[in-house]
């Protein structure tokens, strides 16, 4: 059975600031919360307590400081091993983060998500629920109003984060009108933010599949009218999967959007959602579509990693003794060997699953990527808000080392200060035509930025939770 899991922390008061459980978007079925984890979570609750106690404070209200932040990473590093670049002073005084990282990154995140504004019933699959064998609270429980929509993606994303700027994302799965985020509402919310702001903070995907019969035709419409920023592809759609290297169905529309400025394509690979159509989602197909079409940028979702980590036993990664990745590993390694420098790998949902269940997965899938593409080729999102607030992930990669161990066996190298300010931001930034000096001008002194000053000031109320669902029990 599954359970949202802001219902469960709403109710328990259990909530952390780096979560202990994975939670899916209903793509995937949520794994149980591991050994560790648990260890983890017990972890942060006890170390919760000797701080606040010392300064005062309730547990919940010293986990919505920097302070909660810091002692969930001391929690991790003990159940893990040192991954975490974490001061205990950290945990007492908030001037010791300030003092640890002085300067903030350009952040821009490639993958955020919210709902649409009438989607009040379960929200991917609707009738289909059953049908793919998914859970069955779908289809009777609507999501809480203020959650997974549009105000609450704000507050998350720019208010309770360091995201600078964000790109909003879509999915098409079944018929259009099941879509969770139509590309008109996508252009609505990117459009909002930015009138908001005074500046450009939001950009937008558009969507397309072949299963539309009239798909380039509505390409070329979204581009002109919508004046979409990218695009985003589900190749492995149950309603009719199809690749990127097909030369009837895929090549015409790459012409077209070419000629139309749009050269931007993101594609959901890697974490295949139920239903016929599994091989889709497979990455392959990008290889001989990008050497065909070297004027588009080719934006691999999810690193095309097949699945997340299964259940194991505590102290073990679920990878083999090599670090084989299931998909990523190959194709990082085709990608290397056909020399192509317009493929671009995601870290959406893979770098939070796999950070939170074992870091030594997250070391392997970095030094991967990074000697695969490069760490000018590799883009920072965080496929929230499913996940809350995007806070928790961009801490995470900031501490973040790939373990030494790893380094010395496997020849990854450590990831550097430059490393971390390409892929938060720098690298997307570039794809979008983002001038980061001028808008670091800006932006400080831009309407949402003092919007969030006041928020700030009032006592700022981190959620402390993630919107998707998670395994009962």
């Amino acid at each position: 059975m599954w359970i949202r899991k802001s219902d469960r922390d709403r109710e328990t008061g259990r909530g952390t600031p780096v979560p202990t459980q994975i939670v899916g978007n209903e793509e995937f079925d949520p794994m149980p919360q591991t050994e560790d984890q648990k260890r983890v979570e017990q972890r942060i609750f006890e170390l919760a307590d000797q701080y606040s106690r010392k300064l005062g404070m309730s547990r919940r209200d010293f986990l919505r400081t920097s302070g909660g932040m810091a002692v969930s990473f001391m929690a991790m590093n003990e159940v893990f091993g040192p991954a975490f670049l974490v001061n205990e002073a950290e945990a007492a005084e908030p001037a010791a983060t300030r003092e640890m990282w002085p300067k903030k990154e350009f952040i821009l995140d490639g993958q955020t998500h919210h709902v649409k504004d009438s989607m009040v019933g379960p929200l991917m699959f609707r009738s289909q629920t059953a049908k793919l064998g998914l859970n069955p609270a779908l289809s009777s429980a609507p999501p809480d109003k203020d959650s997974l929509h549009r105000e609450n993606y704000i507050k998350e994303v720019f208010f309770d984060s360091d995201t600078v700027m964000a790109c909003i994302s879509g999915a098409t799965i079944g018929p259009p009108s099941a879509y969770v985020l139509p590309s008109e509402e996508m252009v609505q919310t990117r459009n909002m933010v930015n009138e908001m702001a005074g500046s450009r903070r939001m950009l937008s995907h558009g969507l397309g599949t072949p299963t539309n019969p009239n798909w380039i035709e509505d390409a070329e419409r979204q581009i002109k009218e919508l004046k979409i920023d990218a695009w985003k592809f589900y190749t492995g759609d149950p309603a009719g999967p199809w690749r990127h290297d097909d030369e009837k169905v895929a090549y015409p529309f790459y012409a077209r959007t070419l000629k139309l400025g749009v050269r931007n394509i993101c594609t959901h690979k890697g974490l295949p959602i139920p239903g016929r159509g599994k091989e889709f989602f497979r990455p392959d197909d990008v290889l001989k579509a990008a050497k065909d079409w070297p004027d588009l940028n080719w934006i691999v979702f999810h690193s095309g990693m097949k699945h997340m980590m299964t259940q194991v036993p505590a102290g073990e990664s679920g990878i083999d003794a090599d670090g084989n990745i299931p998909w990523t590993t190959e194709f990082c390694q085709q990608i290397k060997a056909s020399g192509l420098k317009n493929i671009y790998l995601e870290l959406g949902a893979v770098f939070g699953h796999s950070v939170v269940t074992h870091p030594e997965v997250c070391g392997h899938l970095l030094g991967q990527v990074i000697a695969a593409v490069g760490a000018d080729h590799v883009i920072w999102g965080t496929d929230s808000i499913w996940w809350g607030s995007p806070q928790w992930q961009i801490e995470a990669f900031r501490r973040f080392q790939i373990p030494e161990t790893l380094q010395e066996k496997f020849g990854y190298r450590a990831i550097s200060p430059e490393d971390r300010a390409l892929i938060f931001g720098l690298n997307s930034a570039r794809l979008f035509n983002v001038d980061v000096n001028a808008a670091l001008k800006v932006i400080p002194a831009d309407g949402l930025s003092k919007m969030k000053a006041a928020y700030q000031a009032d006592g700022p109320q981190p959620s402390l939770t993630q919107y998707g669902w998670v395994a009962a029990g």
